[in-house]
């Protein structure tokens, strides 16, 4: 039961929902009928489960126990029959180094390697984020390594049926995607107008999903990292192509911050689809106007995908159970 005063035209009720109760302290009032909230009845033609900001440590005992969460996480995701899971980046906490020495150090992806493997009827496409390469070292650097480890490169596409899965890693800490990169985003875009397109990077973009009530943490899109002309030339592109819908993470804040921020999550406000996907290492919320990790937490999507729509089901991936101020149904 959420103290919530409104919901977005996109929230719909979790899956199994009947009815709305309006309470009075504990008073029962009335309830409503779901109306518009009414969560899709068909069959989904498909599901994935959908993840962000593990942080893989070289350490086994950390706060956030990252380990065994992304071990839940896609425990989980296979118990419910998803067909793959998608990561939005910062899969370890500092890549293939020491964050302080810059040591070399392959244990993070290594284990990463070693749990994913464990799942074998459970693909898991990942991409870079920041903390790949927060050390100052370029994860280009250590492409053959990445490739080795992950089974990718840093930008790439897989396709299910019609729709295509386009996956665009950092290459420093600093940058949303390289110069190369940018340009393949454009021509796969561009060559793909027939299909459904989901787009996947790391970093939020300012004053979009993921930004919410604007305690930001150094989104790599501000005039200080990316800069001002990459960041309108991927607004433009991305504001080109309606069959495209936009994923992302970094910014790791919980489903609930919605509460305060009706663009916490997901929003169309800078005139494209834009999900934020939340950390399943260490999510945060909102207290007294800052951001606090929630290291005893844990969450995420499992997407259904439907041949007209594409349902969002936020999890919490401690409970394994929804959350359901986190639950969406977006056109597609």
């Amino acid at each position: 039961m959420y103290k919530y005063r409104h919901f977005i035209p996109q929230n719909i009720a979790p899956a199994g929902a009947k009815r709305i109760i309006a309470y009075k302290g504990n008073e029962e009032i009335c309830d409503i009928p779901l109306g518009r909230l009414t969560p899709p009845t068909k069959q989904p033609l498909y599901s994935f489960g959908l993840i962000s900001d593990i942080h893989l440590y070289p350490l086994e005992k950390v706060a956030w126990t990252p380990e065994a969460k992304f071990i839940n996480a896609l425990t989980y995701f296979e118990s419910k029959g998803c067909a793959f899971c998608i990561h939005c980046g910062d899969i370890t906490d500092s890549g293939f180094y020491i964050y302080k020495t810059k040591e070399r150090d392959l244990t993070q992806f290594a284990k990463y390697k070693e749990i994913c493997d464990s799942y074998p009827n459970l693909p898991v496409y990942g991409i870079c984020g920041n903390h790949e390469s927060i050390t100052g070292i370029p994860i280009t650097n250590d492409l053959t390594d990445l490739e080795t480890y992950t089974g990718h490169g840093l930008y790439y596409s897989i396709t299910r049926g019609n729709d295509l899965f386009i996956l665009i890693g950092q290459p420093t800490h600093k940058y949303v995607m390289s110069d190369d990169a940018f340009a393949w985003l454009g021509q796969t875009l561009n060559a793909n107008t027939d299909k459904r397109c989901f787009v996947f990077i790391h970093s939020y973009i300012e004053e979009d999903s993921g930004d919410a009530v604007d305690l930001r943490e150094n989104s790599m899109f501000d005039d200080g990292y990316w800069g001002a002309t990459n960041r309108n030339n991927f607004l433009n592109l991305m504001r080109q192509h309606p069959n495209a819908v936009l994923f992302h993470g970094h910014s790791h804040v919980k489903l609930e911050c919605q509460e305060y921020d009706v663009n916490a999550n997901y929003t169309e406000c800078n005139g494209f689809k834009s999900v934020h996907v939340p950390s399943v290492g260490k999510p945060r919320y909102i207290k007294d106007g800052a951001m606090i990790d929630d290291n005893a937490g844990s969450q995420g999507y499992i997407v259904d995908v439907y041949d007209d729509c594409i349902v969002l089901n936020g999890m919490d991936l401690v409970n394994n159970e929804c959350v359901p101020l986190g639950v969406y149904k977006i056109d597609t």
